[in-house]
């Protein structure tokens, strides 16, 4: 295990497979993005968690993982990526202890756009972050998978 978060779900470990091995893996549900803005990370606050967050959610049906990142990476941030690096998945372990795998991707925007929260969106704010300065409760396996990318990668 390698990190578990308030709502009990667990990173067990990072795959480090080719963008084209996704289809070997079973139950590959969701896409998370890793982005940055001269060097520091985008978050945002997930207003129905109460937490701080990075960019990531469920691939839905006809989409690729790719497509996902990008789309969760817009609807949670208003942010938009020219283009995303992928880097392998994440095997996770959902509270209900059923198994799934998130694709990560990492990306770079020259600036944070505007963003101003309407009542549908997940997040109620968005900051850059060094991942050093206290911001309060930050999603432990969110922040674990960050961190595997800003060091070793």
């Amino acid at each position: 295990m390698l990190a578990k978060n308030k709502s009990g779900w667990i990173l067990l470990e990072h795959l480090d497979i080719t963008e084209e091995e996704i289809g070997n893996y079973e139950n590959v549900t969701g896409a998370f993005s890793i982005v940055t803005v001269d060097g520091q990370y985008i978050i945002g606050y997930n207003k129905w968690r109460q937490q701080w967050e990075f960019c990531g959610g469920g691939i839905e049906p006809g989409e690729t993982a790719r497509e996902a990142a990008m789309r969760e990476l817009f609807e949670e941030t208003h942010q938009r990526a020219k283009e995303l690096t992928f880097r392998g998945i994440s095997r996770m372990q959902r509270p209900d202890g059923t198994l799934c795998y998130q694709a990560v991707f990492t990306g770079v925007v020259e600036r944070l756009e505007p963003f101003v929260a309407t009542d549908e969106d997940e997040m109620s704010d968005i900051m850059l972050w060094d991942l050093k300065r206290d911001i309060g409760y930050v999603d432990e396996c969110d922040l674990k998978i960050v961190k595997m990318w800003s060091v070793t990668r």
